[in-house]
């Protein structure tokens, strides 16, 4: 969670660069850091890419009230923008978090990009609505189509979002519990019905309190270590360091989510620094997807003066 909210956009210059460049950030547990890239300071919250657009997408705080949602190539060149994209609504949410791309809601549906929801209003205590929503935003015009609300009863707030790798399932956390939504459940109908209040939150599959940290700022999915598997990454704050973590996935009775195993397994640790102060976004790229970036694991950070933003990249390797 961004602690600072960021009203202006601030240009870079060679000199943020080479603050970057002073303090690379180390990998471990086989993975091997390939180099910094500092972005705009727009793109502080999340980071997506989807495959079948071959482009990224961002989201950030863009004022108090709104977030932005930004679209790049390959190479992060700009080619869609959307400073404000989220309407008002009656829960007032503000605060898009770390986003995803992944399928429509039915067959044959198209791509949507799927923003993780919440109020987040600091002079007025924080969380001001107590609940959570994944809003839906059209991949090419990034405009907001509709949102769906989350069982308050489950979830207080929506910090990130994450398709797994087969479209079915969206997940998140509350806490320390992992949880997963069905796509299918996120749909115009059902968001019809709420905002008629002839519906509810949606209810999701708690795969209980397997979290080291409730601070969880961004994930990404890869492929398993067999069939029928998947990997999911999760960033974590702890505060003087930061780690990715990840479980391996996998699929219980009936074709709900399960974890192969519910201890984390440790993949990047690191530090707190001037240019590493805040963690936020993951995503994962085919290799060779990326070359201006580097690697295949992508990871946001912040600097403690919020001038930049940056991306870590890393490749697996000895």
């Amino acid at each position: 969670m961004v602690t600072r909210w960021i009203s202006c956009r601030v240009g870079l210059t060679a000199i943020t660069v080479a603050v970057a460049a002073w303090l690379p950030a180390p990998a471990f547990a086989g993975w091997r850091f390939t180099g910094t890239r500092v972005t705009s300071i727009a793109y502080n919250q999340g980071i997506a890419f989807d495959q079948a657009q071959d482009s990224f997408f961002f989201d950030g705080v863009s004022s108090t009230t709104n977030s932005g949602l930004y679209r790049t190539s390959p190479g992060l060149s700009l080619q869609a923008a959307r400073f404000a994209v989220l309407p008002p609504t009656p829960e007032g949410y503000n605060h898009a978090g770390d986003l995803t791309v992944g399928p429509g809601a039915g067959p044959g549906s198209a791509d949507r990009v799927l923003l993780p929801l919440e109020c987040y209003y600091p002079s007025a205590g924080g969380n001001t609505c107590g609940t959570g929503a994944i809003g839906v935003a059209d991949p090419r015009t990034l405009r907001l189509r509709y949102y769906v609300d989350l069982d308050r009863s489950q979830i207080q707030k929506a910090m990130w979002a994450e398709v797994s790798p087969d479209g079915n399932w969206i997940w998140t956390s509350s806490g320390a519990d992992l949880l997963a939504y069905r796509s299918s459940d996120v749909n115009p109908a059902t968001a019809a019905r709420q905002r008629a209040g002839t519906a509810g939150g949606i209810m999701g599959v708690d795969l209980g309190p397997v979290l080291p940290s409730s601070e969880v700022t961004g994930a990404a999915f890869s492929a398993g270590p067999s069939p029928g598997t998947a990997r999911l990454f999760l960033s974590l704050n702890l505060g003087t360091t930061f780690e990715v973590v990840s479980y391996v996935t996998g699929t219980g009775a009936g074709g709900t989510p399960t974890l192969v195993s519910p201890t984390p397994q440790t993949e990047i640790t690191v530090p707190q620094s001037f240019s590493n102060h805040e963690p936020e976004g993951l995503a994962v790229t085919a290799p060779g997807v990326s070359p201006a970036l580097g690697g295949v694991l992508h990871w946001q950070m912040l600097p403690a003066l919020p001038l930049w933003s940056s991306i870590l990249n890393y490749t697996p390797g000895p």
